[in-house]
């Protein structure tokens, strides 16, 4: 079909986690004919997916990274040879423009039809992410000029698509979004029975501005400026104070400071005017007339530099750093993870691929990589600019929940419908799940500082139930990685670590924790702060507790005897969580911090933990000692033939029991309360009131 048609040539490149791989040139004809083959229906269809799960959370994961790798990069602007990305071998002058259509199919069908109609569309299809359309055109300069390298080919695409950009606002009514890929714009390939191509399409003409020393921009105020740009400005500025700092060190006279001045201004190549005027006007306390420094500068001005490089006066450390600075701003992205504690990267290649932990090896790289850019920076200056406050911080759990702001509409109880997916007879569950996950929210956005959350939901059922299933649900797929299924209780100083770390912990199997374990999780549960030491060091630092717990188990009795079950909420299920239906976490979250900015409290009143702990008792087991003390006796009416001390209740269980199972007198009075027996005094002595079994046949 297409045997007879020029072919305009191209390149494709494979990624693996968004780096680029060796390219392979290709043409514009056999990209047409694979969009309208629909071979790649179903791997558009998973990004298409990944996509819209990323627009609900807000961040990209691994399976989005591995569904946009299975199809390869388009490249329209370039063809490459054998030395890969680095060896661009021909200009195409075919430049990619981006249409939003967020509408959806509609939207794009509509919008492809439109630009069709123009003689200016070579390609237009349907971008992979079902949100896009693609729209590739041809640009020339009008006079006929030909960039001859790399750097003015890049000046001209992006003349070239600023130009076509307007040009298809205005003709099309459509939203092209921004690029600054230059010559590496591109798309992903992807799937379009219906994409259009026109081959005789004709080529968009470009103004070619002629080379300035500044290039013309607007201001704030919208003025027209030719200087040069802010970053260039403060650059200048500092080499002149550089300069200045030098000559002040090495010089006496004020005359003498003023020669040297200008004699190192002109080593570093700084407009003559600009290093005057700064002396002129900063610098008044020198003894030296202003029309006498305009005369110094101007007779070192005239002498002739040698070849080579300006000879900057800036000390080494200064300009090791900057070109530190510099670096990272054109290679790569950097934030700290509050969370994790550890620095993330990612390229700056436009494609917004997921971060990344900064690992030594990739510290390596990258100061390997500074170094072929001719840096003189070595590892430990790039790790000490990586690792300083300098870098933008980060916190993934309070941005998702930022982000949630706007998504409740007020009239829907998320929450109560998340916990209807528990079946349970326990009416009071929705009610103390929705404090429970109140709780959790404030603990992630430091609302709990004065106190933790405190109480663990226990989920109790047989196997299959989908309990731990339901446990990790409850975060969103952005935070999942803040989710841990159990925490091991050996290592102290890594627990205190998973309080600070993870959102969200589920005690799985809890019944199987032997009793040391869960007394050091009934502390846990009331820790407000954490005391964490950094890795190879001795010095503990004082963190928010992010973490909240909750429990699973098949064993209807899994708690143990004693008081302190007010600490968690036993829910014993009834059937099968449901654990099918789409959450909908933006409004859920929503919820959650909608009520608690609306002042809705989100821990447990006294009179509430009593009625839990109550609730609890069937689910607790029984100790030796209340089998021993209700095996012998029974509460009583307060009345003095009833009154009897511990000891001698002590004393008459010895009489019964092997000594080992005789409980001290710490355990039964632990043991009388909790059974129901009630305490007072008789004649200034302090008992219980109970009768013996044989007395009630």
């Amino acid at each position: 079909m297409m045997e007879n048609v020029t072919k305009r040539p191209m390149a494709k490149v494979r990624t693996t986690k968004g780096c680029f791989g060796t390219p392979v040139n290709t043409d514009l004809n056999t990209v047409f004919e694979k969009l309208r083959s629909g071979d790649n229906e179903e791997k558009v269809a998973r990004i298409a997916n990944c996509a819209m799960l990323a627009a609900i959370d807000g961040i990209r994961g691994e399976r989005s990274a591995a569904a946009f790798d299975a199809l390869p990069y388009l490249i329209f602007g370039v063809t490459f040879g054998k030395d890969g990305l680095a060896d661009v071998r021909a200009m195409t002058h075919l430049v990619l423009l981006s249409i939003s259509c967020h509408e959806g199919m509609d939207r794009i069908r509509h919008l492809q039809q439109q630009v069709s109609q123009l003689p200016y569309t070579l390609l237009a299809f349907m971008g992979s992410s079902r949100k896009t359309l693609k729209v590739v055109v041809e640009c020339r300069y009008g006079d006929g000029y030909e960039p001859r390298t790399v750097e003015e080919y890049a000046l001209f695409m992006k003349d070239a698509h600023q130009t076509a950009s307007r040009l298809y606002q205005v003709l099309a009514d459509c939203d092209v979004q921004p690029s600054n890929d230059g010559v590496m714009a591109g798309c992903r390939m992807s799937s379009d029975a219906e994409a259009f191509y026109n081959p005789d399409a004709q080529p968009i003409t470009i103004v070619r501005q002629q080379a300035s020393d500044s290039q013309a921009r607007l201001d704030r105020q919208g003025n027209v400026s030719t200087g040069p740009t802010a970053a260039e400005r403060e650059r200048l500025e500092m080499e002149y104070y550089a300069c200045l700092d030098k000559a002040c060190e090495e010089t006496d006279s004020a005359e003498e400071m003023v020669q040297a001045l200008a004699h190192y201004c002109h080593k570093a190549r700084l407009p003559e005017e600009l290093c005057v005027s700064e002396t002129m006007t900063r610098w008044l306390s020198v003894p030296v007339s202003d029309e006498l420094k305009r005369r110094i500068f101007r007779t070192v001005y005239r002498e002739p530099l040698d070849e080579g490089r300006p000879v900057s006066q800036m000390n080494e450390k200064e300009r090791i750093a900057r070109f530190i600075r510099d670096f990272f701003d054109r290679r790569y992205e950097l934030r700290y993870n509050e969370v994790k504690r550890i620095e993330e990267f990612r390229p700056r290649n436009g494609q917004n691929w997921p971060w990344q932990p900064l690992t030594k090896r990739d510290l390596k790289r990258i100061a390997f990589e500074e170094m072929m850019e001719g840096g003189y920076g070595w590892s430990i200056d790039i790790e000490t600019y990586v690792q300083s406050s300098l870098i933008k911080t980060y916190n993934p759990i309070r941005e998702f929940l930022h982000a949630t702001a706007g998504h409740y509409d007020a009239r829907h109880d998320y929450i109560g419908e998340l916990a209807r997916r528990v079946p349970t007879a326990y009416q009071d569950w929705e009610k103390y799940f929705h404090r429970w996950f109140l709780a959790m929210v404030a603990q992630w956005t430091g609302r709990s500082r004065d106190f933790g959350n405190a109480v663990v939901p226990m989920l109790i059922g047989r196997q299959g139930t989908h309990k731990s299933t339901f446990c990790k649900l409850l975060l969103p797929h952005s935070l999942r990685e803040y989710y841990m299924d159990d925490i091991k209780m050996d290592n102290a100083e890594q627990v205190e670590r998973v309080l600070g770390r993870m959102a969200l912990v589920n005690i799985d199997e809890y019944n199987a924790k032997t009793d040391r374990e869960q007394a050091k999780i009934k502390r846990l549960l009331t820790e407000r702060d954490v005391q964490v030491r950094a890795m190879r060091s001795d010095q503990y630092t004082m963190t928010q507790r992010l973490c909240s717990f909750i429990a699973t188990t098949n064993d209807t009795q899994p708690l143990p005897g004693g008081d302190g079950t007010r600490r968690y909420l036993c829910v014993e299920l009834t059937g099968v969580i449901d654990t099918d239906t789409p959450i909908n976490y933006p409004r859920l979250y929503a919820q959650a911090m909608h009520e608690l900015d609306a002042g809705e409290p989100f821990r447990f009143f006294p009179h509430e933990e009593a009625e839990m702990q109550e609730h609890n008792r069937p689910y607790q087991q029984q100790t030796s000692a209340e089998e021993a003390l209700l095996a012998y006796y029974a509460p009583a009416e307060r009345t003095s033939k009833h009154f009897i001390k511990a000891i001698d209740i002590q004393t008459e269980l010895a009489k019964h029991l092997r000594a080992e199972d005789v409980p001290n007198i710490k355990q039964l009075t632990v043991t009388l309360k909790r059974c129901g027996f009630r305490n007072g005094a008789q004649h200034s002595l302090r008992g219980w009131y109970a009768m013996r079994r044989d007395e009630l046949v």
